[in-house]
């Protein structure tokens, strides 16, 4: 993946930056499938010209885990922290691309890495497990370092399929604010079973897996759940069943497949549609 993105990178480095942005999240919508970590990053958000600070975050565990934090520099900043968490495959550099769309409109911004990815604590992944419980307290550091950053700001969650289980989990001990999720897991023994049956793929679980729906239902916090018409791993059926358990969840559909909702929802320029459509949601918090 590394290889294939520095490639890239190097061949469209004088092309049109529209063209850049598609190939990237091309790339990135088929590595979320992936579940591999990556040790190095292919770019930092200082070549966008972003301000940030980088942080080494200590768990409870005393894992080290890398962090960006991004504060906006928008004439109408919205006094909320945005999370973003990738699914769980390559690392923070994934998401600097987002950062910089949504720095734009207004939001300040926190990246962190899992333990075992990016320069975070080695941390030994059998890729064969769909996640692990110590991801969880690696999320819950994270969202307390950001109440920590950006102390007078509410605190919210953009969390991309795997890392939506994670991020619900995550509350359950550090809550925030609310929360995006796009192809929600509500159920990981189903995708479990789906990676079996389309590509006989072989996942193991955490033990106490099966209370995970009942976090679900203890998310009190406003969740806005973006899911494709044709997602196959995290089917619309899925989210629709989520966002009928509270009345502060909403749901946006686009006709796509997993994590297609940044492409489909492009209006003018990358991401608009995306970012336009999660601050609209945030404002009204």
């Amino acid at each position: 993946m590394k290889t294939i993105v520095l490639l890239l990178t190097a061949a469209f480095n004088n092309r049109p930056m529209r063209l850049y942005h598609f190939l990237f999240f091309c790339l990135l919508a088929l590595t979320t499938k992936a579940y591999k970590p990556e040790p190095e990053y292919w770019t930092r958000p200082d070549s966008l010209g972003l301000t940030y600070v980088e942080k080494r975050l200590i768990t409870p565990d005393k894992a080290q885990l890398l962090s960006w934090f991004l504060p906006t520099s928008s004439l109408k900043p919205l006094k909320k922290t945005l999370i973003i968490a990738y699914a769980a495959t390559g690392n923070m550099a994934n998401c600097v691309y987002y950062a910089n769309e949504f720095l734009k409109a207004g939001f300040d911004v926190v990246l962190f890495d899992y333990r075992g990815f990016g320069h975070s604590s080695p941390f030994e992944i059998d890729p064969k497990r769909l996640y692990y419980t110590e991801f969880v307290t690696d999320f819950q550091t994270a969202i307390k370092a950001a109440k920590t950053q950006f102390p007078t700001n509410k605190v919210g969650v953009l969390s991309f399929s795997l890392s939506t289980l994670l991020a619900t989990l995550a509350y359950q001990q550090e809550s925030f604010d609310f929360m995006i999720g796009e192809g929600y897991v509500r159920d990981p023994i189903a995708v479990v079973a789906y990676w079996k049956r389309v590509a006989d793929r072989e996942l193991t679980l955490p033990t106490g897996v099966e209370a995970y729906p009942n976090a679900t239902r203890k998310l009190k916090c406003p969740l806005l759940l973006l899911a494709g018409t044709n997602d196959e791993i995290t089917p619309l059926s899925t989210s629709q069943a989520v966002a009928a358990q509270r009345p502060n969840r909403s749901l946006l559909t686009y006709e796509g497949d997993h994590l297609q909702g940044t492409t489909v929802w492009k209006e003018r320029v990358f991401a608009d549609g995306y970012v336009r459509r999660i601050k609209e949601f945030a404002e009204k918090i």
